[in-house]
């Protein structure tokens, strides 16, 4: 009685190191996956704003806006009219400006978003020379600063994601393999046992490798659980990510998850029993 809530208390531990540990680590790939993604989008909100004067005429300012629609790196356009300006700024700043000017200072403006390769300093550079030269535009603003941060350190995250990948890998593994080493080591006696009364290696490791195939696969089901509610979590908290929408990217990693489960839980249980049976007697204690 005792032996077997040993062992379920074993099998407890296996399974929820399991869970825990694929948990993590496909979170992470999950977050490493979307990073391209979410830096692109990132990308896609930057805007270079155009603001007309006073005697733009609105042929004019629709004209240029079918004209920048056409340009192959428009994501978007989007007219901002000095009334909705005013809105705008009134809503942040949370003080009604035009009671103190008597007028709306602001302009007319055209906001336009760029599609994710070619936001960078040189592109907004050309649009500003471009556009600028126009006479019924004042003038042509973007965050400069902003724009070179972001490409400046986009390789770094990169690097930063794969070395960050790579120690979460291992750490998986060695957490995994240490949680079914001590699973196998409470049955150490029962594998002398058997190859003792002549029970071959195969023999021996096999009902331990499918059972802890099974406890694996009941951990990565539970991650998969736990990671399915997180996506959908999140997703409800940031609908701008649209995580739910690349179903085969999240189909992939549960799939991987499986899969690394099998295999690691076989690798690992395998060696593990290999141990014990190349251990003489008096080693065992």
């Amino acid at each position: 009685m005792i032996k077997n809530r040993r062992l379920l208390s074993s099998y407890f531990f296996v399974t929820i190191s399991i869970s825990i540990v694929l948990y993590i680590m496909g979170a992470f790939f999950l977050l490493a996956f979307n990073a391209r993604k979410i830096s692109h989008d990132f990308k896609e909100k930057i805007p270079i704003t155009i603001y007309f004067n006073n005697n733009a005429k609105k042929i004019e300012t629709v004209q240029l806006q079918k004209k920048i629609n056409l340009k192959p790196y428009t994501k978007s356009v989007h007219y901002i009219s000095k009334e909705k300006g005013a809105e705008i700024l009134i809503d942040e700043i949370g003080e009604n400006f035009l009671e103190f000017y008597g007028s709306n200072p602001l302009l007319n403006s055209i906001d336009v978003f760029l599609k994710f390769d070619y936001v960078n300093s040189s592109v907004f550079k050309e649009i500003s020379l471009e556009f600028e030269k126009l006479e019924f535009i004042d003038e042509i603003s973007y965050d400069a600063p902003l724009i070179s941060l972001i490409n400046d350190n986009l390789i770094k995250i990169k690097f930063w994601i794969l070395v960050l990948a790579s120690f979460f890998l291992i750490v998986s593994i060695v957490i995994i393999n240490g949680s079914i080493r001590l699973s196998i080591y409470s049955n150490r006696m029962t594998i002398k046992t058997m190859q003792l009364v002549g029970a071959t290696k195969g023999f021996i490791r096999r009902p331990f490798i499918a059972t802890h195939i099974k406890l694996g696969l009941v951990g990565s089901l539970i991650a998969i659980g736990m990671l399915s509610f997180s996506i959908y979590y999140i997703e409800n908290l940031y609908q701008d990510l649209n995580l739910l929408n690349d179903i085969f990217l999240i189909i992939t990693l549960f799939a991987s998850i499986l899969i690394f489960s099998i295999v690691i839980t076989s690798i690992c249980t395998f060696l593990a029993t290999q141990r014990f049976l190349k251990l003489k007697i008096e080693q065992l204690y």
